[in-house]
């Protein structure tokens, strides 16, 4: 048995000595001792989320949380109770739980063993890793399943893991180089053929008029039923879109002088106006199951891309989202065998921005859809 399961299993243990020795007598024990004695019962395994990734090295020298529908424990200690998994807004603060902060603390340890149910929402679970982040824990550890008929046990582990915020154009990864934009444009046809191997698949179809330039940036992303990977294309600054708008804005003149002087078909006219705009993202859909079984069309998805490196990603999902989806997304783009990506859990509780000002954005739509600058 892993030494991780130390502190609640010594517990167990001495309770049941003193038990048998006669000193149970709740009259004796004072009124918290007896209520936490009470409702504590460890989680059961068969509670645990399920993954295609369980082979990742036990945490050595970590502080050990287990959380359920009921209550957060530190290291077999009750910290706060949850309700149906949630942490209340007493508990909290905007982005930590406040009496987990300065429990971690002390001993501060740099590695996080993380036992937790599987209907836990993400937004718990985010909680704990943003709380855990501010005392200068970087390493994570989930205890997981395999999937299938199984039971055995295993480890999920996210070294040097980051917090990143819905407003974030690039999450705040530095443990691996960002991936260019074109590291994912000039594989598309790979990335959408292995999308198509699920039968679930809703994937994007292959664009002639992708754009060019830019960073990566790669989110995995757990809503309803559905998983995704989501390729986008960020990093440019506001000078560079604005050439960009230009540039493009140029060419559709052009185009339009080139048919007024006989030089371009109306066809070719046609069909320059409905391309429209590069293309600046590309999204891949699969059902909840495609996370379950192995090959996973997910880990085929991302393969092109992140195979034989290490990739940085996002992992967000709804608040209520369960920890499990979350978790089996997570094991199925990068299974046992393939490299560990850094990771970036975004924080359900931010915002995205708003446009500074609606109406230059307006005007800019307007005028890409004229072909003029604004």
């Amino acid at each position: 048995m892993s030494s991780t399961y130390g502190p609640w299993v010594g517990l167990v243990v001495a309770t049941v000595i003193a038990g048998g020795l006669g000193c149970s007598d709740e009259k004796t024990l004072p009124p918290a001792a007896a209520t936490a004695a009470d409702t504590w019962k460890p989680l059961s395994d068969l509670a645990l989320p399920v993954s295609l990734r369980t082979r990742d090295p036990d945490p050595v020298d970590a502080r050990v949380i287990e959380a359920t529908d009921e209550g957060l424990r530190l290291d077999g200690e009750l910290v706060i109770p949850l309700s149906k998994g949630k942490v209340a807004p007493a508990d909290r603060g905007v982005d930590i739980i406040t009496k987990l902060e300065p429990r971690l603390q002390s001993p501060a340890r740099a590695n996080l063993a993380l036992r937790l149910q599987a209907n836990l929402p993400y937004e718990t679970v985010a909680l704990v890793l943003s709380t855990a982040r501010k005392v200068g824990m970087s390493n994570a550890s989930f205890r997981v399943r395999q999937a299938g008929a199984t039971q055995r046990l295993g480890w999920l582990s996210v070294p040097g893991y980051v917090m990143s915020s819905k407003a974030d154009d690039l999450p705040p990864i530095t443990a691996v180089p960002a991936k260019r934009w074109d590291d994912f444009s000039d594989k598309w046809q790979a990335v959408y053929d292995a999308c198509r191997t699920a039968p679930s698949g809703d994937c994007a179809y292959v664009t002639g008029n992708a754009a060019v330039g830019g960073t990566l940036k790669l989110e995995l992303m757990a809503s309803g039923r559905g998983v995704n990977i989501d390729f986008f294309r960020r990093g440019l600054t506001a000078a560079q879109e604005a050439k960009e708008d230009k540039q493009l804005a140029r060419m559709l003149a052009k185009k339009k002088e080139d048919f007024l002087q006989g030089r371009l078909s109306h066809d070719d006219l046609v069909e320059a106006l409905l391309l429209g705009d590069p293309s600046t993202y590309a999204l891949f859909q699969f059902r909840y199951q495609e996370a379950l079984k192995a090959p996973s069309a997910l880990s085929k998805t991302i393969a092109p891309i992140c195979q034989t490196e290490r990739c940085g990603v996002v992992v967000t999902a709804d608040p209520i989202t369960p920890l499990v989806n979350v978790l089996s997304m997570l094991g199925a783009a990068f299974p046992d065998g393939t490299p560990s990506p850094a990771v970036a859990f975004e924080m359900p509780w931010t915002e995205r921005p708003k446009p500074a000002v609606l109406s230059e954005w307006i005007a800019q739509q307007s005028a890409r859809q004229r072909g003029t600058s604004p």
